[in-house]
Formats: structure tokens, C-alpha cells, sequence
């Protein structure tokens, strides 16, 4: 089901994910959850508690699940919560039960049957004008973004906040900003936007380290590794300006297979080539080279204003792959391109022996 508002603003309280690309991360083992702020954990609570009031059979026993609410067995929590056994599962409900997230109760020992309810579900989970309805099994699930920023909170008043990688990717995926007048770029593609970045959506090592608790080292390794695997596209930028990241078939996922793609006609403005030739003569010439990766050569003019502009193609084989490739451009907007040799900024190269 295809949404008429095409877009995800940095005002709106919360974020759509799209279940079948959720529960790909329950099911595949690539990533680890070891981390201090489980916010995989409790996400995956949210993915599957009840939109409105149900009725759920079990055996020969029937059982009502209000809005916000999730019947399973316990043996079942380990493979929701990406733990590793039962005891580690009823300790992070626990968990998440002092800490305000939840309630919940076991119906049947023998059984092990246990109810949680999302606690301020009606709040934080109720039907907006840019929401589409939350089937049972297919759809989109909603995740706040006040409790992300508590649940925050609750990690670091008990010691370090640290992300795990699904932690960082669900984080990459609730602050995805589309069609934003506010966020320079993000009328072209989705692009991962936190809230103090002031407009432009460039992101450091040193600010993804600093937010998820790990080093520029790991940061930068991680970014290849999900880049690898499809689930994001990279921008990379010279100097220290950072990177654009654009979570893969995020249009598509949220907003429906027949969303508005770019259209031919209008490359020479995506490029940017318009507003760069307005500023030379008749007998003026433009050069335009397109790479696959960050330039690291140095500008063909001395002193020319250089227009830097990447394409990238997503292998087909991935869940995550885009159908066309995904342009992205950097025009005279973002400021002077300036080429050097020992600029490049990029996450580190793998070594020829690995």
C-alpha cells in the first residue's frame, strides 16, 4: 500500500519501519545485539504487539490481547529479543519493566505463556495523518522516538551507553529524514539526519563514536560491512565534511513499490549541471567525470570550482537492493571542493592479505 505524503520529517514523533525488513534482522544471525541499550530488544516488542483488541487461540485456551499487547511462549523471547537462552530473555523484560517501557505477567507456568502490555501505547502508537494502518503480520510497525531518547537515559544511569551493530542500524533507520525543507539533500534521497547536524546531513566517524560508544576504528568498520551487505548507501565527501547516509529501498519500504522515482528529465537538476553552467560564458566547457567512489586525484583546472558527482549501484542479490541506482550529487551548495592527495577520508581499506 503506497502512502500519498511522501515524506519523514525531523518534527514527526515517530518513525514507520516496515516489518518484513525487521524481522529479516530476527531471523538472520550477520549482526550481534551485545550492546548496554537494547534498543533492538525492545523494538522487536513493539514490532509485534496488537495495533487494536484481539482474540488469540492457544491450544484449547483463548486469550485477549489489547492495543499494545503480545501473547508467546517463552522460549519464543530469545529468537524476538536476539538473546542468547530464556534466563537472558525474562531478565531484559524485567529490565524493561523497571525501567517504564512495559508490563507484563506469566498467564500459564506450565505453559509458559507471558502477556507483556507497551506501556503509553494509546499515546505514543495512535493513527496520524501521515500513518498508514499497522496490519498483524505485514505492514509498517511504529517506534516513538521519545522512548528511544529514554531508553537512553535508562542505559546511561546504569553506566556506559553502548550501541550493538543491530542497535546502530535501527538508529540509522529512525532518524532517516525524507522531502524535509529543512535538510539539505533529503528532497533527492532519504538521508540519516540527528537533530543537532544544523540542516546538513554529514556524518563523522567521531560523531557516530561518540554517539554509539565505540571506536572510529570499529565505526568506520561497521559502515563497510552494512554497506557490503545492502543495507545502506555512502556518500562520501573530501576534507573532514563526512558522509551522507541513505538506508537502502527506504522509499520504496515506507512509501510503496510504485513511489515516485527520478525521472530522466530531470537529471540535469539532480545533477546540479544547470546552476554550475550559469556561471561561465558562451565559450565556456564543462567537464563532468563521474566515479565510483571518492576522487582522489587532483582537480583537472587549477582553481576551478570542482562538481563532484557519485553513482552507486546496489548488488540485485540483496534483500536490501535497490532496483535502479541511486544518484546522489555535490554542486558549488555544499561548498569548494578542494582535491588533494592524502585527502581521502574514507573508512579504512581492507589490507591485501585479509
Amino acid at each position: 500500500m503506497a502512502c500519498t505524503q511522501k515524506c519523514q520529517l525531523v518534527r514527526f514523533p515517530k518513525s514507520r519501519v516496515q516489518k518484513q525488513w525487521f524481522r529479516y534482522f530476527n531471523d538472520h544471525k550477520d549482526f550481534q545485539n551485545e550492546g548496554t541499550l537494547h534498543l533492538f530488544s525492545l523494538m522487536a516488542l513493539y514490532s509485534y504487539a496488537c495495533f487494536r483488541s484481539n482474540v488469540r487461540q492457544i491450544g484449547d485456551q483463548k486469550y485477549m490481547e489489547g492495543p499494545g499487547q503480545w501473547i508467546c511462549k517463552v522460549s519464543a523471547l530469545p529468537r524476538i529479543l536476539r538473546v542468547h537462552h530464556k534466563a537472558q530473555a525474562r531478565e531484559l523484560m524485567a529490565y524493561f519493566q523497571d525501567a517504564g517501557f512495559l508490563e507484563f505477567e506469566i498467564l500459564d507456568e506450565e505453559k509458559e505463556l507471558i502477556r507483556f502490555s507497551i506501556r503509553d501505547w494509546k499515546r505514543h502508537c495512535v493513527h496520524l495523518e501521515y500513518n498508514y494502518y499497522s496490519y498483524k503480520s505485514s505492514g509498517f510497525f511504529f517506534f516513538p522516538l521519545p522512548v528511544g531518547r529514554q531508553l537512553i537515559r535508562a542505559s546511561r544511569s546504569r553506566g556506559k551507553v553502548q550501541f550493538s551493530e543491530l542497535d546502530a542500524i535501527m538508529d540509522l533507520w529512525l532518524h532517516t529524514i525524507l522531502n524535509d525543507q529543512t535538510v539539505k539533500g533529503s528532497e533527492y534521497m532519504p538521508v540519516v539526519y540527528y537533530a543537532d547536524m544544523k540542516g546538513m546531513p554529514l556524518l563523522s566517524y567521531s560523531y557516530l563514536a561518540h554517539r554509539w560508544g565505540w571506536s572510529k576504528s570499529r565505526v568506520g568498520r561497521f559502515i563497510l560491512k552494512i554497506e557490503d551487505a545492502g543495507i545502506i548507501s555512502r556518500v562520501s565527501f573530501s576534507s573532514s565534511r563526512g558522509s551522507v547516509l541513505s538506508p537502502c529501498r527506504y522509499r520504496e519500504m515506507i512509501y510503496g513499490e510504485d513511489c515516485e522515482e527520478l525521472q530522466l528529465k530531470r537529471i540535469g537538476e539532480i545533477l546540479g549541471i544547470a546552476k554550475a553552467a550559469s556561471q561561465f560564458d558562451g565559450n565556456g566547457q564543462i567537464q563532468v567525470d563521474v566515479q565510483l567512489g571518492v576522487p582522489s586525484e587532483k582537480a583537472i583546472l587549477v582553481g576551478a570550482q570542482a562538481l563532484q558527482i557519485q553513482v552507486f549501484r546496489i548488488p540485485h542479490d540483496s534483500f536490501f537492493a535497490r532496483p535502479v541506482p541511486l544518484i546522489f550529487y555535490s554542486s558549488l551548495d555544499w561548498g569548494k571542493c578542494k582535491l588533494a592527495e592524502g585527502s581521502y577520508r574514507g573508512p579504512p581499506k581492507p589490507k591485501k592479505n585479509e
